[in-house]
C-alpha cells in the first residue's frame, strides 16, 4: 500500500489499522506492506520518532530481497493523477525489466468502486 501519509501519529495508526483489518480479512493469503510517497514524510517519521519508513521504490527493493514473486501495489490516490502516475511508472520500471513474475497496480476507483450502468435520457 503506497500513500502521501501523514505525520500525525493517531491519523496514521487510525487508518492504518482500518485499511489493514480490510485488507487481511479480503486477501488472508497475501501479506500488506506500506510504503510512502512523500520524502518529507519520509525524513519527518524518522528524524522526529526514529521510524524507518520505505518509498515505493525501497519497498519493492526489500520485496525482492526477501524473494517475493507476485506484488500489487495499491496506491492509497481514490483516482489516477499525478500522484498517482508516480507510483505507477515505479511499477512498470520493475515489471518492464521483471523484476517480479507478477507486478501490477491501479488507482483505488479502479479495484474497489463497482461499475454504474445507467442511461441517460
Amino acid at each position: 500500500m503506497v500513500g502521501l501519509g501523514t505525520a500525525y501519529p493517531e491519523a496514521c495508526q487510525l487508518a492504518s489499522e482500518k485499511n489493514d483489518i480490510k485488507l487481511w480479512a479480503d486477501f488472508p493469503h497475501y501479506e500488506v506492506r506500506r510504503a510512502f510517497a512523500s520524502h518529507t514524510l519520509i525524513e519527518e517519521l524518522a528524524e522526529r520518532d526514529g521510524i524507518q519508513a520505505d518509498d515505493e521504490r525501497q519497498a519493492l527493493e526489500r520485496l525482492q530481497e526477501e524473494g517475493f514473486t507476485e506484488i500489487i501495489v495499491q496506491p492509497f490516490q481514490i483516482a489516477a493523477g499525478e500522484e498517482y502516475e508516480k507510483v505507477r511508472d515505479v511499477v512498470q520500471d520493475y515489471a518492464e525489466r521483471n523484476e517480479f513474475d507478477k507486478i501490477m497496480t491501479l488507482p483505488c476507483v479502479t479495484v474497489w468502486a463497482k461499475p454504474i450502468r445507467f442511461t441517460i435520457h
